[in-house]
């Protein structure tokens, strides 16, 4: 296919999800739009992805197949990708994702009626574990209208179940040729809110359509109470990593005209540092090592309010199993059990800090 003939790429980088390639290859060529093609790139994986991705390319001459010699993360293998994308727009896929069958005609009417640079949507939440869709992403009574720079600065909160940092755009090739936009290889973890950040940095322009047509798969189910294992790595917890890949940007974009997207990388810095250190809450408790979670507490008052908040989202989620079990009666009781032994270990230790730091 001549280069200029290609209207959409499709890029789905895999790392070892074998199991979900296929579905979601398949979802991204069942797209009513054409000329279209689909690049896979295999960062390195250890199971049969490869093999996968080669089998698909074999059934469908539109697919591309790109094996990298080593694992070198998700924004290396779509830079990579892009590098070789012939279709006049790009869209990224994770591999245990997948297309509403309209989702890309959908989104090119959208960004072309509006000559905007980028189109994304609402998403459908799956749960992998319980094997269904559990929500949507955002409200679907947004209007379709444009994305600004502000609204998303106001929907990158690091904490929410979902922000906008966690958006999966189609973008014009041209544009990312035009101003070198690129995904941060340093970056194993947030890579496409970075992506996001470069891109209103680079004053682009976005619209945003509320219909969920992409299917997310939650790495952490939010009714299975389950960890997904498909591309799944030591990055997934490297908050420290993640923060050095958010300064990078941070040193970037050192000009006035940045400074909303500066203290947007400096709240998303604080966030991280938060998270980090919850992690390690929860690797002291893991490997019992007790007198280790008061130095913790005491040491990152910062975490408490978070801490508490968790504290109270697990006695409501297990009052609600055992309101399913045993009736409303007993799920009250347990509920109540569960907070008073949970809530007074957060307040007493924040007392304590509290009168350590007074002293």
């Amino acid at each position: 296919m001549p280069d200029h003939a290609c209207l959409v790429t499709v890029v789905i980088p895999v790392f070892n999800s074998a199991t979900t390639l296929w579905r979601a290859a398949r979802s991204a060529l069942k797209q009513s739009v054409w000329p279209l093609e689909v690049i896979i790139v295999d960062d390195a994986s250890r199971d049969a992805s490869l093999a996968e991705a080669h089998r698909i390319a074999e059934c469908d001459s539109r697919v591309r197949v790109i094996a990298l010699p080593e694992n070198r993360g998700k924004s290396h293998a779509m830079n990579r990708a892009i590098a070789e994308a012939r279709g006049r727009w790009i869209a990224v896929l994770d591999a245990d994702d997948s297309y509403a069958d309209d989702r890309l005609a959908i989104l090119l009417g959208a960004a072309e009626s509006r000559g905007a640079d980028l189109a994304a949507d609402n998403q459908s939440l799956l749960d992998a574990g319980a094997g269904r869709v559990v929500g949507s992403a955002f409200a679907e009574d947004r209007p379709d209208g444009p994305l600004t720079r502000g609204e998303f600065i106001a929907g990158c909160d690091a904490h929410a179940p979902f922000n906008y940092g966690m958006l999966k755009p189609i973008v014009r090739a041209c544009f990312v040729r035009r101003t070198g936009l690129r995904y941060r290889e340093s970056a194993r973890l947030s890579e496409d809110f970075l992506w996001l950040v470069e891109f209103f940095a680079a004053r682009g322009t976005a619209v945003l359509v509320s219909r969920p047509l992409y299917e997310w798969t939650q790495a952490f189910g939010s009714v299975s109470r389950r960890w997904t294992e498909t591309g799944a790595g030591a990055w997934r917890y490297d908050f420290l990593q993640a923060r050095a890949a958010n300064a990078e940007v941070r040193n970037v974009l050192r000009a006035p005209e940045h400074n909303d997207l500066i203290a947007l990388l400096d709240r998303r810095d604080h966030a991280l540092r938060q998270l980090h250190w919850l992690r390690e809450m929860s690797r002291a408790r893991r490997e019992g090592s007790v007198a280790e979670l008061p130095r913790l507490l005491l040491a990152h008052p910062s975490i408490w309010p978070i801490l508490t908040r968790r504290v109270a989202a697990a006695a409501v989620r297990r009052a609600a199993g055992f309101a399913r079990a045993s009736g409303p009666m007993v799920a009250a009781c347990h509920a109540r059990r569960m907070t008073a032994r949970g809530f007074p270990i957060v307040r007493n230790a924040c007392r304590l800090a509290c009168a350590l730091l007074n002293r």
